[in-house]
């Protein structure tokens, strides 16, 4: 979608130009080191146990890695993340050895080149889905969103998930879009693969992308053949190939998501803040990305959706948010990262329906100041939630507390 006052560019060059330096901005907000606390958390101490463990044993060592935990979770009073997050871990290994780099920096740099990767792949998705225009205003939303930049700032997994989830979103869109080739087929597959291999999580996106292929039929977003469900299978297939593998075997597989998964639901801090109503990623949402969220409802409120990558993206987000709005001491707002282009690119929908309602002299420049304002909103948030309080993990508790909601 391209609305007219956006799309007469003096000049393809000059929107080229504009869209490399809001992609240029984008990455500076996620390379630079803003983020107001600089000690590590507890996830990312987790996540640096299992990276000295392999730079001390080497990579072959992995299935050890994942064996211990297995013994040692089941001892433990609270759940501790498990080793089967391969992707993190392994990068960061990579980025070690190549750069000789410490474990904690070497991890952080993964999720900031995630972050960073989410950003470019998104702009070449809305590019090639919408168009030039289209591409450079959500690009700039996306630049700004607090919990993208905050995820490139430490060594979370969550960025690294949502980048394979985006990219995952995109290939099956272009083999949704075009007669499905190897050269779509094969990164897609790949991708999917990479996505199990990087968070859990991954059960929740494959379900978004089995509805999409379900769904087509009546939602004509595109055509979906034998080979891309051939595709979708062999890929998740492939990633838990992979996690066996990893793991040493399917039974210590087993074994670790048990284990993990018994322990959540008696850990504190899970339990004081994993859980909610089914309305709370809304709420957390609205608090985190004010204008963003309640355009996005807007134009989700619209049911209106003539074009088929509104219809794509409102699916993905239906889905995935009944399953994870559900999940009982499941719920953080961290997992969201996925979601940020969908709504992103929803808000923008809505802020040009809102453009054709302006008199037609002021149409010009009403989108672009619009989008500044969004992008203006979500940088101060960024600045109060991660910059002034130094926040680490937006619970709940903390976005109220620094919204000076609760006292």
């Amino acid at each position: 979608m391209a609305p007219t006052a956006m799309s007469q560019l003096p000049e393809k060059r000059l929107g080229i130009a504009l869209l490399c330096f809001v992609l240029l901005f984008g990455a500076f907000l996620r390379v630079y080191p803003s983020a107001g606390t600089k000690y590590p958390g507890v996830d990312e101490m987790y996540y640096r146990h299992g990276l000295m463990f392999l730079v001390h044993n080497g990579f072959t060592s992995y299935p050890s890695l994942v064996r211990n935990y297995a013994k040692v979770q089941p001892t433990l009073p609270v759940a501790v993340i498990p080793p089967t997050r391969v992707t993190l871990i392994a990068a960061a290994f990579l980025w070690h050895q190549i750069f000789n780099t410490v474990p904690l920096i070497s991890l952080r740099a993964v999720a900031c080149s995630a972050a960073v990767l989410t950003l470019l792949i998104s702009a070449l998705f809305l590019y090639r889905a919408a168009g030039l225009p289209a591409a450079i205003a959500v690009s700039a939303l996306l630049s700004c969103a607090p919990m993208q930049i905050q995820l490139a700032q430490r060594a979370y997994v969550d960025g690294v998930f949502a980048f394979t989830a985006i990219l995952t979103l995109w290939l099956l869109w272009e083999n949704m879009r075009e007669a499905s080739s190897l050269k779509w087929l094969v990164p897609y597959g790949a991708s999917i693969a990479l996505m199990v291999v990087t968070k859990e999580n991954a059960a929740f996106v494959f379900v978004g992308i089995l509805s999409i292929l379900a769904c087509n039929r009546w939602l004509k977003i595109g055509e979906v053949g034998l080979n891309l469900v051939i595709a979708t299978f062999a890929g998740a297939l492939a990633g838990a190939a992979t996690l066996v593998i990893a793991s040493g075997g399917l039974a210590t597989l087993i074994q670790v998501f048990r284990a993990s998964i018994s322990k959540t639901y008696v850990t504190p801090y899970v339990i004081q803040t994993g859980d909610g109503p089914w309305f709370r990623y809304i709420l957390d949402l609205i608090a985190m990305n004010p204008l963003v969220t309640l355009l996005a409802l807007a134009a989700l409120g619209r049911l209106s959706f003539q074009e088929a990558i509104n219809r794509y993206f409102a699916l993905f987000l239906a889905v995935t948010y009944l399953l994870m709005s559900n999940l009982h001491y499941g719920i953080s707002l961290r997992y969201t990262a996925m979601w940020d282009l969908p709504l992103r690119w929803l808000a923008f929908t809505q802020i040009v329906l809102m453009a054709a309602s302006v008199p037609s002299r002021y149409r010009t420049i009403f989108i672009p100041v619009a989008v500044a304002v969004v992008c203006a909103v979500d940088l101060s948030h960024y600045c109060l939630f991660f910059v002034q309080n130094g926040t680490y993990d937006p619970t709940a508790t903390e976005i109220l507390h620094q919204l000076n909601i609760v006292k």
